[in-house]
């Protein structure tokens, strides 16, 4: 039993040692490569066409005692973006406010007005002027943009991925030309790490969105509201061999 496990040591410790070995040497031949390291970029700017709006809608007090309700505000809302042919699964509620109490009265506080807010997914920020056109401007606190992107982000990010590569190839290529070197095989890709900002601005105002009845007060038109490209950006660390 003793010889068995002697034996089976004694292979164990051979084999980590030629694995060792074979690793050192692999580390020595990896050395003895010459090579080349270039970076490749590649970039794009498309126009979104997913714009994600929170729109906050508040009651107000018409007379004493008496106020245009979150449920008619809401209701109008509703009928405005049915209106614009915008399915009724691109609007939700994102936050609620509820009705305050007088809790030793037990009823209702007249003086508290009542907040919702909704999240409204659009392809194109121009239905947005057509829809809050048909609300009570009173009823609209605030509008404002929370995010917006492309369908094909994914697959454009890919396309750039492959331009980003075609660009490093090209670039290392014609730096070995004039040394009378040529280019080999892949070693290694790196890919940094990149992304976009949304953006979103009036032409000629800061880029505190309010509702669209304010800028219309102040003389602004909902063609005044733009938005900059995404822009897409990659970039790739790719080591080459020279033959």
């Amino acid at each position: 039993m003793k010889n068995k496990l002697f034996k089976f040591s004694l292979l164990t410790f051979a084999l980590i040692f030629s694995f060792s070995q074979l690793n050192a040497q692999q580390k020595e031949n990896d050395k003895n490569i010459r090579s080349i390291s270039v970076t490749g970029k590649a970039e794009k700017e498309i126009a979104p066409d997913i714009i994600y709006f929170t729109i906050s809608l508040k009651e107000y007090a018409i007379k004493s005692g008496s106020k245009f309700t979150i449920s008619e505000l809401e209701n109008q809302l509703s009928s405005a973006v049915k209106k614009a042919g915008i399915d009724k699964e691109n609007l939700t509620v994102e936050n609620v406010y509820g009705y305050n109490y007088n809790w030793q009265k037990k009823e209702e506080n007249k003086d508290f007005m009542a907040r919702k807010q909704y999240r409204l997914k659009l392809s194109d920020g121009k239905y947005l002027h057509q829809i809050l056109n048909q609300l009570d401007p009173k009823g609209i606190e605030y509008v404002r943009v929370t995010e917006y992107t492309h369908s094909r982000i994914q697959e454009i990010n890919q396309e750039l991925q492959v331009e980003a590569v075609k660009n490093a190839k090209a670039k290392a290529e014609a730096l070995l030309k004039p040394l009378g070197e040529e280019l080999g095989k892949v070693i290694e890709i790196q890919e940094n790490a990149g992304g976009y900002q949304p953006v979103y601005y009036y032409k000629n105002q800061n880029n505190n969105m309010r509702s669209m009845s304010m800028a219309e007060e102040s003389g602004m038109d909902a063609s005044d509201v733009e938005f900059r490209n995404i822009k897409l950006e990659v970039e790739l660390n790719i080591v080459f061999s020279i033959k």
